[in-house]
C-alpha cells in the first residue's frame, strides 16, 4: 500500500467565496445503499459576513458518481418555501449547526443525528430529526471537563463514530437502560493564542502538556445512552 503522501490525487473548486460545501458529506439511503449523497454547506452571515461556523447550514444533493467525475451541474439544493432545486438560489436554512461534522441515521432512534459544540462554548449538543430537512431537536449531552472548558483552549469537531457504539439494547450493557442505544462522538480542544505573541506549540508541547488529562489537540471519545421520548422528542445521557 502506497503511503498517504504518494497518493495520486486531483482537486477541484466547489462552490464560491459566498457558498461553501465542506462541512460534511454522507449517504441519503440509511442503509448506504444507492449513490444519493447529502452536504451540508454555508452560506454567507445574517450580517453578509463571509461563510463561517456562525452561519446557517443549507443542504444539497448529489449523486456520489457524479461527484468523483467532477461534475456538480447536477447538484440540487434545499430551497425556500421546501423544494430541491437546480439552481443555489433561495436556499433554506436547516435548523441546523454544522461545522466539520457528521450526520448519521439511527436505526435504533429511527432519527437523523448529529453533535455540535456551538463556536467558542464548552456545551455539546446532541441535534436529532426525523427527515434531513428538519424540524431538528437539540438535546445537552455533554460539557467539555477541565482544563479544557477554559481558556487558552476552545473545544469543536464533535463528530459521531457508530462504528464504535454498541448494537444491543440490553439491560447488561454497562451504563444502557433497557430500551437506551448508545451513541459515541468524540471533540477536539486546541489552544487558542494570539499567533502574534506565540504559537498553540508553546502551550501543546509544553512541559506535561502531553500528559493525557491536559493533552490537547487530543480526540477525547464520549458514551451517550439515547432514547426518543413519549413527546417523540430526543432524550439522552452521557455514560462515559
Amino acid at each position: 500500500i502506497d503511503a498517504p503522501r504518494q497518493w495520486q490525487y486531483t482537486t477541484y473548486d466547489v462552490g464560491s467565496a459566498d457558498l461553501t460545501w465542506f462541512s460534511s458529506v454522507f449517504f441519503a439511503d440509511s442503509r448506504g445503499e444507492g449513490d444519493m449523497v447529502y452536504i451540508f454547506g454555508h452560506g454567507k452571515g445574517a450580517d453578509g459576513s463571509l461563510p463561517s461556523q456562525n452561519s446557517d447550514t443549507v443542504l444539497a444533493r448529489a449523486s456520489l458518481q457524479h461527484l468523483l467525475e467532477h461534475d456538480w451541474a447536477k447538484t440540487e439544493y434545499w430551497t425556500t418555501p421546501g423544494v430541491w432545486s437546480a439552481q443555489p438560489e433561495g436556499l433554506k436554512a436547516l435548523g441546523l449547526p454544522s461545522w466539520e461534522t457528521t450526520c448519521n441515521w439511527s436505526e435504533a432512534l429511527g432519527r437523523w443525528y448529529s453533535f455540535n459544540i456551538p463556536a467558542f462554548t464548552t456545551d455539546i449538543f446532541l441535534h436529532t430529526a426525523e427527515d434531513i430537512t428538519g424540524e431538528w431537536i437539540k438535546t445537552k449531552v455533554f460539557s467539555v471537563p477541565y482544563p479544557f472548558a477554559q481558556s487558552p483552549w476552545i473545544s469543536y469537531a464533535a463528530k459521531a463514530h457508530p462504528e464504535l457504539a454498541r448494537s444491543d439494547r440490553r439491560r447488561d450493557s454497562p451504563g444502557l437502560a433497557d430500551g437506551d442505544c448508545e451513541l459515541v462522538f468524540s471533540f477536539i480542544s486546541n489552544a487558542w493564542v494570539d499567533s502574534s505573541v506565540e504559537t498553540s506549540g508553546n502551550i501543546l508541547f509544553a512541559p506535561g502538556g502531553m500528559e493525557f488529562h491536559q493533552r490537547g489537540y487530543w480526540p477525547r471519545f464520549v458514551r451517550v445512552a439515547a432514547r426518543m421520548s413519549a413527546e417523540t422528542s430526543s432524550r439522552a445521557r452521557c455514560i462515559a
